[in-house]
Formats: structure tokens, C-alpha cells, sequence
């Protein structure tokens, strides 16, 4: 997959989150510069390992 594909994905998921433009703006700015920065197995792992960490305080939040 291409960066632009990636960042095409990105957007379609932002079209139906319907997030708001200046959102928008940092996502896009903020891919563009990792995509520069971080390997494609670094992103992988820092990324799925920060989302299960924010799932998991959440369900620390609820249980409290």
C-alpha cells in the first residue's frame, strides 16, 4: 500500500466519522510527517500498542 492509499483510508474514515475540518488538518498533516519518521513495523506496533492502552483505561474507568 502507498502512502496515498493510506492517507485515502484515512480520509474515507474521517468522511464517515464525520470528523470536523480542523481535525481533519491535523490527522492529515500529522500522517504525512510519521509516514517520513517511523517505519511501517514501528507504526504498526507504537500505534496498535497506544489504542489497546487507551482501550484499557477505559475499561479501568468503567470499573471504578
Amino acid at each position: 500500500m502507498t502512502n496515498n492509499q493510506a492517507i485515502g483510508y484515512m480520509l474515507l474514515a474521517c468522511k464517515n466519522a464525520e470528523i470536523p475540518l480542523e481535525d481533519l488538518q491535523k490527522l492529515y498533516s500529522n500522517m504525512s510527517y510519521l509516514f517520513d519518521i517511523k517505519t511501517e513495523g514501528e507504526a504498526e506496533e507504537q500505534g496498535f500498542d497506544w489504542y489497546l492502552e487507551v482501550l484499557d483505561k477505559e475499561k479501568q474507568k468503567k470499573t471504578l
